[in-house]
């Protein structure tokens, strides 16, 4: 048995180039022969790509294909064993048939599958269709100048004596692009702060993008495209504290007791904001100084104040002015007193002049507690002009008078502005006898 083998295997090796000849012949002769008595196969391509393009009518209308519930074809060709056999999808080109859309919907729609290149098979695509879903495309802007696009920050927390001052979203506007049914239900757009928590100072955060209903219901439809899905949104924060308010006076004579004047403003204080550390060291607001020269009976009734604020501070309280009022306004009341030459006086005479007071009487009008003025006469009433500072010349001149009344803790006052009438000349030289 064994060197009935090894005989096998020295016969085998010995003609083993015939053997492979022989092989060779035979796999020539029986593809001839296939091809011969076979000449047509027939076979299938998958994966072929379907290529659906929106046609111009649909593209004058703002028609669009949103979804295809495929993207390939398979074919059954058949023709010669020599031209199929190697054919692959990319050899193929399939389109579908988008002429008879009109408006939106669903649509299953015929698909057509050419050759790349000519060849003699014959493709059956008769029976080859793709269902799509066309749309109505529109685009719509939604802004902060139009109250449609809007930053919030819902979760950032500021300290107790700050507040978030504003919130803005950067860029300023979003367009919207999809179905019409879709993009109509969006009212209104909020970019969202990503940033959450307590924070002492400002803050830059990521805005989350988020479409609202008219219900103020959350959107969410993935179908709905943006043309910027990237925002900041910006959180100022500014310190805030609320401050009593006061007055001030001014042209109050030494002698008068401002105490008297006892009055409350309304509101009481007001809610004001910075941006920077001032308030911590402000303990009241002044809202304005009163004149205590101009202060009559019709104001002691009712003075409004316009309040204003300093350059970067913020009325969170919204009270554009305040009301002063006077307690026992009522029984206040004026009286008018002829004020004599005698009782004029000049101070702070510049060396070089000579001033001389012309005029004799002046008529004035006095308010206060009904009880003092009653008690009051002329000869308590004393006008003072104050020539510091005043750039004089030779010649007739009218200067302000001031005025204060005789006694101590006086509760009343002046009202108006008076002018003296005063004659100026040069002082005459001294001269050695």
């Amino acid at each position: 048995m064994k060197e009935w083998i090894n005989s096998f295997f020295r016969n085998f090796l010995k003609n083993l180039k015939n053997i492979i000849f022989a092989l060779i012949i035979a796999i020539i002769v029986w593809f001839a022969i296939s091809m011969q008595i076979f000449p047509d196969v027939t076979t299938h391509v998958s994966d072929i790509p379907i290529e659906i393009k929106a046609t111009d009518y649909m593209e004058r209308n703002a028609l669009s294909i949103t979804e295809s519930y495929a993207d390939t074809v398979t074919v059954q060709l058949t023709g010669k064993r020599y031209e199929v056999g190697n054919l692959a999808a990319d050899d193929f080109i399939a389109k579908a048939d988008l002429s008879a859309i009109t408006e939106p919907g669903e649509y299953t729609v015929s698909v057509t599958v050419t050759p790349v290149k000519e060849n003699s098979c014959t493709i059956y695509d008769k029976d080859l269709t793709v269902k799509i879903k066309v749309e109505k495309t529109v685009s719509r802007t939604f802004s902060v100048s139009q109250g449609t696009l809007k930053a919030t920050a819902d979760r950032v927390v500021p300290p107790a004596d700050m507040k978030i001052d504003s919130i803005t979203a950067e860029p300023s506007t979003i367009t919207l692009t999809g179905d019409s049914t879709a993009v109509e239900a969006v009212k209104s757009v909020e970019i969202r702060s990503v940033f959450a928590g307590e924070t002492t100072e400002s803050v830059t955060s990521k805005g989350q993008i988020v479409f609202i209903g008219a219900n103020g219901e959350v959107i969410e439809n993935p179908d709905i495209k943006v043309d910027n899905d990237s925002f900041t949104v910006n959180i100022t924060l500014y310190k805030q504290k609320t401050l009593p308010l006061t007055v001030q006076f001014t042209n109050v004579p030494s002698n008068f007791d401002i105490d008297s004047l006892k009055y409350s403003i309304y509101p009481e204080s007001l809610t004001v904001s910075s941006p920077d550390d001032s308030l911590d060291s402000q303990e009241k607001f002044e809202i304005g100084t009163i004149d205590l020269s101009q202060l009559t009976t019709k104001y002691l009734q009712k003075l409004t104040l316009p309040i204003t604020l300093p350059e970067g501070y913020k009325n969170i309280s919204g009270n554009t002015s305040a009301m002063v009022s006077f307690e026992n306004a009522e029984n206040y009341t004026f009286l008018s007193y002829a004020v004599q030459k005698d009782n004029i006086r000049i101070v702070n005479v510049p060396e070089n002049f000579d001033v001389e007071v012309l005029t004799n009487e002046l008529t004035v009008n006095v308010t206060g507690p009904a009880e003092e003025i009653s008690a009051l006469a002329s000869k308590d009433i004393y006008a003072t002009i104050d020539l510091m500072g005043t750039t004089l010349t030779p010649g007739l001149k009218d200067v302000t008078a001031e005025f204060t009344l005789r006694g101590t803790n006086v509760r009343s006052w002046v009202t108006g502005e008076y002018k003296v009438s005063i004659q100026v000349s040069d002082r005459a030289e001294d001269t050695e006898q």
